[in-house]
């Protein structure tokens, strides 16, 4: 009895399709960049900017927070310097760095829940889309 292949139709287009797809999504990713930015109108009643004075506060107290945990992660990272150090002096058999990467302060957070903080306080919140071209290739920056 004969062996019997099979041809699989459509495997050369499907890889295709998908070089095409990956094509397409790099090209997407040269376009243009776009930043928003927010415009703040207080809001007209006293009440009104008593209310978002506690916003700016409570954006501060957040960001301090913020920078907190990043020199706490600072100095975890040189206790765990020092230790492996003289871990490596000791001439242990093994030591272990336990250092990890700190991020730079994010506080998009903190300006997230300051404009909703804002907005409750009866101001408006004015977003505005830029379109911003870090390369100078001016893809769709009209």
């Amino acid at each position: 009895m004969k062996k019997v292949r099979k041809k699989i139709p459509h495997v050369r287009s499907l890889w295709g399709a998908g070089i095409l797809s990956l094509l397409l999504l790099s090209l997407n990713a040269c376009g243009p960049l776009y930043k928003t930015e927010y415009m703040l109108e207080p809001p007209t009643t006293q009440q009104g900017q008593l209310c978002i004075m506690q916003c700016k506060q409570n954006r501060t107290e957040c960001k301090n927070d913020v920078k907190a945990a990043r020199k706490d992660c600072q100095h975890r990272n040189e206790i765990a310097s020092i230790k492996l150090e003289n871990c490596i002096k000791s001439r242990e058999m093994t030591c272990y760095d336990n250092r990890t990467p700190c991020p730079p302060p994010n506080f998009e957070q903190c300006n997230k829940e300051h404009r909703y903080c804002y907005q409750s306080c009866g101001g408006k919140v004015i977003p505005q889309v830029t379109c911003i071209d870090s390369w100078g290739w001016g893809l769709g920056c009209n």
